[in-house]
């Protein structure tokens, strides 16, 4: 495996073992936060209980980019497929409550309300580097390119040797 590739997979690694972390804090922090805090509100009736969906979700989301990093760290081709899977899902998750803020009847509003503060686990995930889902994609897509250079470097010389055998 190049060099390049493994520090492309630790550094990722590192990364989504940091964010993990720090996740856990701010989503910790939110809960508490917000248990502290119970002032229903009229226009908002279903704000609890989007805010506990979105708690979990977020509980989801940190614990599989943790566990992509301890992969990712032990330069793991399966650390690269989680990670993948994890933002993919993220980047979906982040559009569908976007679009669940325009559904009537106080549950958008409640979504909305909700996911200032339900979504503290994967806040940085989404805004690392400023522009919105960034990291996710980006990070994806080089550890795509990584895991294509780890194929052709294990079975490149293989194929070379069966196709000179021949």
């Amino acid at each position: 495996m190049p060099a390049w590739v493994k520090a492309v997979l630790r550094t990722v690694g590192v990364l989504n073992a940091a964010l993990a972390v720090i996740g856990v804090y701010l989503l910790l922090s939110s809960v508490r936060s917000v248990l502290a805090n119970d002032r229903p509100d009229p226009n908002e009736p279903y704000f609890r209980i989007a805010f506990v969906v979105m708690s979990v979700i977020n509980g989801v989301f940190v614990t599989l980019f943790l566990l992509a990093a301890f992969q990712l760290l032990r330069l793991r081709k399966s650390g690269v497929l989680l990670h993948v899977i994890t933002s993919t899902l993220l980047v979906a998750y982040v559009v569908l409550n976007g679009i669940l803020w325009a559904v009537e009847g106080g549950v958008g509003r409640s979504i909305a309300a909700a996911s200032g503060v339900g979504n503290m686990g994967i806040g940085l995930f989404e805004i690392l580097f400023v522009v919105p889902e960034l990291y996710p994609i980006a990070s994806s897509i080089v550890l795509l390119v990584a895991r294509r250079k780890i194929a052709t470097s294990l079975h490149g010389p293989a194929r070379l040797a069966i196709s000179n055998s021949h």
